[in-house]
């Protein structure tokens, strides 16, 4: 009998540790059940501007289209306990040295901080775009090829040929015919080494139908810089391509291996497209495939892209709709991804002068910060105070694209202020690098950059006012001639004789 028993019992251990094995595996398949959606395809054909024919156009002072209130993101079942995973990030001035190694200085010279050093390449501010009269807020992309670097805001570009030094404003509507109701805003930026193109998206007010366009236009650096910034072929997609009513809005735009992709948010949902870029560098008909409406409502999509671009959507305040779309597929599919809860409640940050600087980002946790890393997809949103977090602040997700499992979960936050919207990129060693907002408690809003592990960001220069609307991004993108680099956009409110101004800069940084 005991002989028996030594023989049963094992195996009845083995038995259950085979159904529990089986079980957990049936879980975790659950857990990353995949669904796909179809593609659909159209094609667009160039134009060419050449010069600045077209006489300047006032800005409307009409409010955007965008930010059409959604429902808030619902509590999902409790996980983890709502508490900080990290330690508070601070933020420091930046404080320019003298250079002691002998090194050749870049542009306004280079800085050094108390921690980790990161150094600052280029340093400018856009004194004479007068962004102040011009809409809402600046909203800066920036795009950077050594001494080429465009900036741009809601209806303002700025071109620099001498690596930052000195910038010249161009005003679009001069370039461009005004389409639909005319230049809007949620203009995007970017500079694609492979090709050699600067990529400018525009999005243009909705006219008398209701209805509007996105226009995207590239040129070559060499181009670029003999027009001035006014040489372009451009391509038009008008907003009755995606949905049979309403506009398109609230754009970002990124590149990989072989494709452009560009998102908005039409009526149906969030839609992505898909375009060659050796048709763009061709410069002629453009055939591009689009996803149907998906319900990631106004997030953004990654950066660094590769050869697969994602983006995601809340479920709950717990659970993540991760959408993947990969270079040469037919299909873009999605999947849901446990978080941890975090604090979903109103976004609500007050100034030393009484101003609630995020009334206009009150409801918003909208998927905003997103890049790729070796197998790793990094998503980021703005997140309530709650639970253990005094101020609203910033969640960062690492998703493993392989098991679809999250990896880690951390915050940007501080006990004494808020933060908002970190908007995020990697450069060639793999170091996250980020573009962020601080204010409230003792700060009036600013921009301040860092990289992901430091637990501190370096801001040139602090606003001394407040407005109740920040912009709802500034980016951060690895630098088109290094790529252990970033460049960033960002902007500080201020007063002079004038009255209330607002000062965008560029920044070029890295370790």
């Amino acid at each position: 009998m005991k002989t028996f028993e030594r023989i049963l019992v094992p195996c009845l251990v083995a038995l259950i540790l085979l159904v529990f094995l089986f079980l957990n595996s049936c879980d975790k398949t659950k857990q990353v059940k995949e669904e796909r959606g179809e593609l659909k395809t159209a094609e667009t054909k160039p134009e060419e501007t050449k010069g600045a024919p077209y006489p300047p156009a006032k800005p409307s002072d009409r409010i955007p289209n965008e930010d059409v209130k959604e429902v808030p993101v619902p509590d999902g079942p409790k996980v983890g306990d709502m508490k900080p995973e990290n330690q508070p990030l601070e933020i420091i001035e930046a404080l320019e040295k003298k250079d002691t190694t002998g090194e050749q200085k870049e542009g306004g010279g280079w800085f050094e901080y108390q921690r980790r050093p990161l150094y600052y390449r280029d340093y400018a501010e856009l004194t004479n775009s007068q962004p102040a009269t011009l809409l809402c807020c600046p909203e800066v992309s920036v795009a950077e090829n050594g001494q080429t670097i465009m900036m741009t805001g809601n209806v303002w570009m700025a071109l620099s040929e001498d690596g930052g030094a000195t910038f010249s404003s161009i005003n679009p509507t001069t370039i461009f015919p005004q389409s639909d109701g005319g230049l809007c805003c949620d203009q995007v930026v970017l500079y694609v080494p492979r090709i050699d193109m600067f990529v400018w998206l525009m999005q243009y007010w909705t006219g008398t139908d209701g209805k509007n366009r996105i226009r995207i236009a590239a040129q070559t650096t060499a181009q670029v810089r003999s027009s001035n910034g006014t040489a372009w072929t451009y391509w038009d997609f008008p907003s009755t391509v995606f949905s049979t009513s309403g506009a398109l809005d609230y754009n970002d735009m990124t590149y990989g291996t072989n494709s452009l992709w560009w998102t908005t948010q039409s009526p149906s949902g969030r839609v992505v497209v898909r375009i060659s870029l050796d048709e763009i560098a061709a410069k002629g008909t453009i055939n591009y495939s689009y996803t149907g409406g998906t319900d990631a409502l106004w997030s953004h999509i990654t950066h660094d892209a590769g050869n697969t671009v994602y983006w995601a959507g809340h479920v709950s305040n717990s659970e993540l709709r991760v959408y993947s779309w990969k270079e040469g597929d037919g299909f873009y599919s999605w999947r849901s991804v446990t978080v941890n809860s975090w604090p979903n409640g109103t976004n609500t940050s007050v100034c030393p002068d009484g101003t609630d600087w995020m009334t206009f980002e009150s409801w918003k946790h909208y998927v905003f910060g997103n890049t790729v890393r070796r197998g790793n997809v990094w998503f980021s949103w703005l997140a309530s105070a709650g639970g253990g977090f005094p101020n609203p602040h910033v969640q960062m997700v690492r998703i493993n694209t392989s098991t679809w499992n999250k990896e880690e979960q951390v915050q940007i936050w501080n006990p004494d202020f808020a933060f908002l919207d970190a908007y995020l990129s990697m450069n060639s060693d793999g170091e996250l690098g980020m573009d962020i907002a601080f204010g409230g408690g003792p700060y009036y809003p600013s921009n301040a950059v860092g990289v992901w592990g430091d637990f501190v960001v370096y801001y040139p220069r602090l606003s001394t006012r407040a407005t109740g609307r920040w912009g709802n991004y500034n980016t951060c993108r690895r630098s088109g001639s290094d790529g252990r680099q970033w460049v960033a956009g960002g902007y500080t409110m201020d007063t002079d004789a004038s009255g209330d101004i607002m000062l965008p800069h560029y920044i070029r940084f890295s370790r």
